[in-house]
């Protein structure tokens, strides 16, 4: 027992100094190697139709050091060419949805990162937005970026299933550019730079390889380029993005299963053996405790590290309800073990707040399941800038959100075998009851959940 306590706090706190390892905060690995300012850009509506030669190209007749790479996802391609101090980036549908809008932003999360938006309008023109965002919220106009986007017309071509957007902006330095990208199907239907934009239909981060050399006379659109790399969205994780990924595992671990097991234990092994109490009370306390513990204080330094209310929404409220109803729920069950009504002692009744408890616990898990999947549904896209998480995710919460009740259910069936071993007036053969001689209600008063 003393091994197991051992190894549930080495497990919960060696996570919590593994995941902080290095510090907090962003420090050196924001991503932001492209600008480490706050930006966003203003930019005219432009008219643009039919196709050309790519800006950076096309604005020298000699093709000698200008360099180019491509890099391609399910709705959108986007290219990248130096040319001096100027680089030209143009983002491509795939045709696989209608285009709304398209970005890129020069970073690896969308917190902090100067994008770059642009969107076709029905008079043909091209409007360029350079916002920014402080976490993943609809990012905001800034009116005075240190490196503005001008629309490439050149290199621009709202014809066809395939439509380009281009601009062109100060070459920041290096062929390798870590960047974000989103596409959404839905137009904003303004040509104002501000203007409201939908949430996007799909984003991630990637890195664009700008190395390549151009030949001259390179005419190849994005998603045609030859060369183009398939993004594989495989970034590094920055620091926060660990911590949330330990905050999900401990807490998954914790709530749903660590809990479920702690009353599962007791619900199935405290008529056929009097120290059930002792193993639900580890599971619940000693072993689920530090975990549980563990995981919600790398949730809260995860977001204290981004620009977002540690309060914001209701994964977060939600959470620290669970945290503090979790520890309530355990001094509630120390405090029935610990102290009998006379209603128990004198009647052998069972009192209310055993049955409080037994609901209580059942109300924990299945808030903690909700919790749990708005979690990896929703926060996990807003607040770490990763990619969303597969379908398998939902499969095996579907899978275990039946299993648990299921188990907990058919575990009911020993409630009359229970109650009557909890009244020793009542006769009861040996064979039915083998812990009947020497039994002790000390263990086994209790409904714990």
């Amino acid at each position: 027992m003393r091994s197991g306590l051992a190894l549930a706090v080495i497990l919960g706190f060696s996570s919590l100094i593994a995941a902080k390892d290095g510090g907090r905060g962003k420090g050196s690995d924001d991503g932001n190697d492209d600008d480490g300012s706050s930006s966003t850009s203003s930019a005219a509506s432009s008219t643009v139709t039919g196709t050309a030669v790519s800006g950076a190209a096309a604005g020298s007749n000699s093709t000698s050091g200008v360099t180019t790479g491509t890099v391609c996802e399910d709705y959108m391609c986007i290219s990248g060419t130096i040319n001096g101090s100027t680089t030209t980036y143009v983002m491509q549908s795939t045709g696989k949805a209608k285009l709304g809008w398209m970005a890129v932003g020069f970073g690896q999360t969308m917190a902090n990162t100067p994008m770059v938006i642009m969107w076709p309008n029905s008079d043909g023109s091209i409007t360029v937005s350079q916002r920014q965002a402080p976490s993943e919220v609809m990012p905001t106009l800034v009116s005075n970026p240190p490196r503005v986007a001008t629309a490439d017309q050149s290199g621009s071509d709202l014809t066809g299933t395939q439509p380009k957007l281009a601009f062109t902006i100060e070459t920041s330095g290096g062929t390798s550019q870590p960047i974000i990208w989103a596409f959404s199907d839905t137009n904003p239907d303004s040509s104002a730079q501000d203007a409201t934009i939908v949430q996007h239909l799909d984003s991630g981060p990637t890195t664009l390889d700008m190395s390549t050399s151009v030949s001259s006379g390179n005419t190849s659109d994005p998603v045609s380029d030859p060369n183009a790399k398939t993004g594989d969205n495989s970034t590094p994780m920055l620091q926060y993005q660990k911590m949330i990924v330990a905050h999900a595992l401990l807490c998954t671990i914790g709530f749903l299963i660590l809990l479920p097991a702690g009353a599962l234990l007791a619900r199935y092994t405290r008529t056929f053996h009097n120290a059930w109490f002792r193993g639900h009370w580890v599971f619940q306390f000693a072993v689920a405790g530090p975990v549980i513990t563990a995981g919600i204080i790398l949730g809260i330094d995860a977001v204290a590290t981004q620009p977002s209310a540690q309060l914001a929404d209701t994964h977060k409220k939600l959470g620290l309800a669970l945290w503090i109803i979790y520890y309530f729920q355990c001094v509630l069950g120390f405090v029935i073990h610990r102290w009998k009504p006379l209603s128990w002692t004198v009647d052998k009744k069972r009192p209310a707040q055993n049955y409080g408890h037994a609901v209580l616990g059942l109300v924990i898990v299945a808030l903690a399941f909700y919790e749990v999947r708005i979690g990896f549904h929703h926060e996990w896209d807003t607040l770490s800038g990763r990619p969303p998480i597969g379908k398998g995710a939902d499969i095996v919460w579907y899978i275990w959100v039946a299993l648990i009740p299921i188990a907990y259910l058919a575990g009911l069936a020993l409630l009359p075998k229970q109650f009557r071993q909890e009244r020793p007036s009542m006769k009861a053969s040996q064979s039915e009851y083998p812990l009947q001689e020497g039994y002790t209600d000390e263990g086994r008063y209790t409904d714990r959940f």
